[in-house]
């Protein structure tokens, strides 16, 4: 019968580094591979639009471009992605035109500023536009890793070469070219701590030599390296600490079967590594590249004008008026032989007429009896009992074009009717008023009172007059017209009217 060996306790004692040992490699290797993620993570692009890279189709000529529109042909193959204002570049080769687009009318053709230069216009030459973004990437520590470093992780295309020319890539970020243009940057937070001492970031883009490659696909690379202890739920979100921000980098332009409006999405990976750049925590998150949406409107050219009465009481022109105007009538009552009648009216102007406006008045003739100015008022009006005449001021100097003090009303020549004009203190315009009632100058210098005749369109042939007006669009410029009147004492008995016109005309 043959023996059993049976293991002696020397033996399993001698077995038992050898187990631990085993055990502990596998502890080691299960730790490596399950790394922590990175808390409230998040890449925000300071411009989603992608950019342009599409080429001429025939019909080009002058400053209509037409872009090739056949799906799959171009990154590029509609003008949606692009708005008034962009900088473009057109051409061939290493000589690519700059221009600037004007509008776009389709899907296939937009405008630009200037014509196309000869070399620029033919089919297959090369259109971009390149649009850069800010992506600032906030996130917050799980770990406690001394003397590390953040980096940052943005999709570049394979090719080494055009990873980096300024050119818009389809389906990846640009690193951008030292010329023309300025090359991706990354800024790391300035605060110098125990836990976490910036000394700089660093910007590399996939080279013959280098690059960082995941799955087959390769990757720019931002870092920011750091001395200290580090530590667990430190927030680099901007507040708290200031986040990394990756500058100038240039947006996709889209991926191969993009549908405009669906945006399309990128991986960002965040990693926080060691001293030896083992990655420790790591994670991913997207950012979102879409077309801007096109908003039109058509504004017509408009003005507004508006007369306004205004309550007997209101002080106009430095006087109290004594009736209550409204925006069609001036009915100022039982006027007097020895003293003044005041009345008011406002006016308003709003316009978006680039140009400005004028507003002018005129009258259809003097103050008639009965309105009938043809019998009454021919020539100056004057001399005839049935006619209030304009009047011609203190001075009698006052006439449409030549304003005259107007304070005594018991002078022959300050008998009859006139205005004068006011900015009231009540949302002043911009505007220029032709005079207002205490100009210093001329007649009036030193007057307390200055007015004007109105032009009489019938009686004497005379042409309207100015009265405000302004260089540029108005919102709501006011002005106060204020109608003044005394009669002589052989005026004859009776009902006086004529007919003031107001007219604004706008300059688009």
């Amino acid at each position: 019968m043959r023996a059993v060996r049976r293991p002696s306790l020397l033996n399993f004692l001698a077995a038992i580094p050898l187990c631990l040992a085993f055990l502990l490699i596998i502890s080691g290797v299960n730790h490596k591979l399950q790394s922590a993620s990175l808390s409230a993570v998040s890449v925000t692009s300071s411009n989603p639009r992608p950019s342009f890279r599409g080429a001429i189709a025939a019909g080009s000529v002058g400053s209509t471009v037409v872009i090739n529109t056949v799906p799959g042909s171009y990154p590029s193959t509609t003008s949606a992605q692009l708005v008034e204002g962009d900088a473009l570049r057109i051409g061939s080769g290493g000589a690519l035109g700059p221009y600037t687009v004007a509008s776009t009318s389709s899907e296939s053709t937009f405008f630009i500023t200037t014509a196309l230069a000869g070399t620029d216009d033919d089919v297959g030459d090369v259109v971009v536009s390149t649009s850069s973004a800010t992506l600032t990437a906030r996130f917050t520590t799980v770990s406690a890793i001394p003397n590390g470093r953040f980096r940052i992780l943005v999709p570049a295309v394979t090719s080494t070469t055009a990873a980096s020319d300024g050119i818009p890539d389809g389906g990846y970020f640009d690193f951008g070219a030292a010329s023309p243009g300025t090359p991706a940057s990354v800024t790391c937070p300035t605060n110098a701590t125990t836990t976490y001492n910036f000394t700089g970031g660093s910007a590399a883009s996939p080279s013959a030599t280098s690059g960082i490659t995941i799955n087959g696909v390769s990757y720019h690379s931002f870092e920011c390296a750091y001395s200290g202890t580090g530590a667990t739920g430190t927030a680099f979100n901007g507040t708290t600490n200031d986040a990394i921000v990756i500058s100038n980098l240039i947006n996709p332009a889209p991926k191969t079967g993009h549908t405009t409006g669906v945006a399309d999405t990128y991986n960002v990976i965040i990693q926080q590594l060691d001293s030896g750049l083992n990655i420790q925590d790591i994670t991913t998150v997207q950012v979102a590249v879409i077309e801007a949406v096109r908003v039109t409107a058509s504004v017509p050219p408009q003005i507004t004008f508006r007369i306004l009465g205004l309550p007997a009481g209101t002080t106009a022109c430095g006087l109290s008026t004594n009736v209550t105007t409204t925006a069609s009538s001036v009915p100022l009552g039982e006027v007097s032989i020895s003293s003044f009648t005041n009345a008011a009216q406002a006016l308003s102007v709003s316009t978006n007429a680039t140009g400005g406006y004028v507003v002018t008045t005129i009258e259809n003739d003097q103050l008639a009896r009965n309105g009938d100015g043809a019998t009454y008022c021919t020539g100056q009006g004057t001399g005839n009992a049935n006619c209030i005449p304009d009047s011609t001021g203190d001075d009698a100097a006052m006439s449409p074009t030549n304003p005259d003090d107007w304070v005594n009303a018991s002078l022959a020549a300050s008998k009859g009717f006139g205005y004068s004009l006011e900015v009231p203190n009540v949302m002043p315009g911009t505007f220029t008023p032709a005079f207002e009632y205490d100009v210093n100058s001329g007649s009036c210098t030193g007057a307390a009172y200055c007015a004007k005749q109105f032009p009489s369109a019938a009686s004497e042939g005379e042409v309207a007059q100015t009265i405000f007006e302004d260089s540029t669009v108005a919102d709501n410029d006011n002005l106060y017209v204020c109608y003044k009147i005394v009669v002589s004492a052989t005026q004859a008995a009776g009902n006086y009217e004529n007919f003031v016109t107001y007219n604004a005309t706008a300059t688009f």
